[in-house]
């Protein structure tokens, strides 16, 4: 049955049938239907039609009561009945075309076909359920004829053009069907989505002939059609511009037409990927643009959270400027948030908090502690340490304490950072932030000081990007305590900075300095790490010698499975990872 046809059965059974509700008869018809019981519904479908010959809910509900039952011959005698009865011949001719179609013969089902057209001159509807018929039954060729019929008599060229269009696709014939699927968009523009999701899978050798077509349709429909393919075919940021190249003059048009692609890159399997953000964040800035002062406002803020997700700190910060300072009331949570990310990025901890503190009264109270908090560290890592205790002061939120304890860090009290990331806890934050909380609350046990400023100083410097002067602290640092009272954990976190750093040498010797045995808890990370540096570097046969000593003597530790495959890499057991 044809999507129309189901549509029109469907609204007769919620209208008609609707009325007819208080027949016994044709609501048992339904439940057995319903209930999966095919034979006993056509039996109680025949027997309203036997009263009510006409009756459209019932003709259709004896035709899907007998199609499933493979008795699709036994509709002949109802359909004409009910043609006789005065049955609309959207379901009388409707269900005779689609029973010929499926028992043939095909002069029958012609005659069907003409004795509806002859009914409704001038209506596609008698050909369209022809065409819908033979693509059923999988008969294409059957399809094209009727709509070569159906053109013909009706003398329009465009006639039956979203079927001519996916029989063609269907064909594997890509450029008629762009040809049909852009006749059937200029007739209802809701075509458009079907288009879409029809020539989507398009084989990338056919892409570009699609493209061609599409961008010298001169009504613009093609254009924007071509700009969302392109999206979906893996270039979000051409598709714009194939789009944006062909807006109406009239703001309303252009606007929706930019909120159909930004909804059409929501849809993207790729919506997360850096270039749809980017091309989101184009999006948002041409309907900031095209409209009012208070949704500009909220659409630069928008567009500028869509910059800063794909990497374009410079495009946010545009966007944020012309939205002006203190203009974040309105604008969502996470457009703040934006605004707030991108300025502290640039290291503008005062005026991330003066756009804060302009939105607060908009914001949900938890919403705004997040971002204070992200303030406050802000100005932590400028060393404005008391400014962002200040902002921290009164939330006790464990949120709240696991950043406060690392401010304290960063001034060098071990006494207050423990205490407050202790009260944290382990589950604050993603898993990454739990963990990095979690081995930095193991150091800063096996400190015995309250305070040592020089740590932080260390911790700062590493905040401010400056990973040399940080190796240098944190070596100066262990210097002066022994190795398991964290001198081993500062030179084991050194190397790891120099191996981000590729300064492999100095990562080494600080590895070796950091596995000690005054330092057991400190030792099997050091060689494991050590291990896994020498397999990086192709010393294979020294890798597998640290790597048996770490799993030999280090038995208990939580890291041998790691080493177990450092070690199958360095023997060539398994790839590296």
């Amino acid at each position: 049955m044809s999507r129309v046809l189901r549509l029109l059965s469907i609204l007769l059974l919620a209208g008609a049938g609707a009325a007819r509700a208080q027949q016994p008869a044709l609501a048992r018809a339904l439940d057995l239907e319903r209930q999966g019981n095919f034979a006993a519904a056509a039996e109680a479908f025949r027997s309203v039609l036997a009263v009510h010959a006409g009756d459209p809910a019932a003709l259709l509900g004896l035709e899907r009561a007998l199609v499933p039952l493979n008795r699709t011959g036994e509709l002949l005698a109802p359909a004409r009945a009910a043609i006789a009865a005065g049955a609309p011949p959207a379901v009388g001719y409707a269900v005779l075309i689609r029973v010929w179609s499926a028992i043939g013969p095909a002069d029958s089902l012609r005659g069907a076909v003409d004795r509806w057209a002859a009914l409704a001159p001038g209506d596609e509807a008698p050909y369209r359920e022809w065409v819908g018929a033979s693509i059923g039954r999988g008969d294409r060729a059957a399809a094209q004829a009727a709509i070569a019929v159906a053109r013909r008599r009706l003398g329009r060229a465009d006639a039956l053009a979203p079927e001519a269009a996916q029989t063609a696709v269907a064909d594997g014939s890509w450029t008629l069907g762009t040809t049909e699927w852009l006749a059937a968009i200029r007739q209802m523009s809701g075509f458009r989505f079907a288009a879409l999701a029809m020539l989507s899978p398009a084989p990338e050798r056919v892409r570009p002939d699609i493209l061609r077509q599409l961008e010298q349709d001169g009504a613009g429909e093609g254009r924007r059609l071509a700009g969302t393919l392109v999206a979906r075919w893996g270039d979000p940021v051409g598709g714009f511009r194939l789009i944006a190249s062909s807006l109406p003059a009239e703001n309303g048009d252009a606007i929706e037409r930019l909120n159909q692609f930004l909804e059409a890159l929501q849809l993207s399997p790729a919506a997360a990927a850096t270039a749809a953000r980017q091309a989101r964040g184009m999006a948002l800035e041409a309907i900031a643009v095209r409209t009012s002062a208070g949704a500009a406002t909220r659409a630069r803020m928008l567009a500028a959270q869509a910059y800063a997700d794909a990497g374009d700190t410079e495009s946010a910060r545009r966007m944020l400027d012309g939205a002006g300072p203190g203009r974040e009331d309105g604008a969502p949570a996470s457009a703040v948030g934006t605004a707030v990310s991108v300025l502290l990025g640039e290291g503008r901890a005062d005026e991330a908090e003066r756009r804060l503190q302009a939105a607060r009264a908009t914001l949900p109270p938890e919403e705004y502690a997040v971002l204070a908090r992200r303030v406050a560290w802000g100005w932590a890592r400028r060393g404005e340490l008391a400014r962002a205790r200040s902002l921290l002061a009164a939330d006790s939120t464990v949120e709240g304490l696991a950043v406060a304890g690392r401010v304290a860090l960063l001034g060098g009290d071990i006494r207050g950072a423990t205490e407050r990331l202790r009260a944290a806890g382990p589950y604050t934050g993603t898993r990454e932030e739990a963990a990095a909380r979690a081995a930095l609350l193991a150091l800063l046990q096996r400190i015995e000081a309250d305070s040592a400023p020089a740590i932080g100083a260390a911790f700062l410097a590493l905040e401010k990007g400056d990973s040399a002067a940080a190796v240098t602290a944190f070596v100066g640092a262990a210097d002066k305590l022994p190795p398991e009272k964290g001198g081993a954990e500062l030179r084991l976190l050194a190397g790891r900075i120099e191996l981000a750093r590729g300064r492999f040498p100095d990562a080494e010797r600080l590895f070796k300095a950091a596995d000690l045995e005054q330092a057991p808890a400190t030792a099997p990370a050091a060689e494991l790490e050590l291990g896994r540096l020498l397999v990086s570097l192709g010393r294979r046969d020294e890798a597998v010698a640290t790597l048996e000593h770490m799993i030999l003597t280090y038995s208990t530790s939580a890291l041998v499975p790691q080493a177990r495959r450092a070690l199958d890499e360095a023997r060539g057991a398994v790839p590296r990872t």
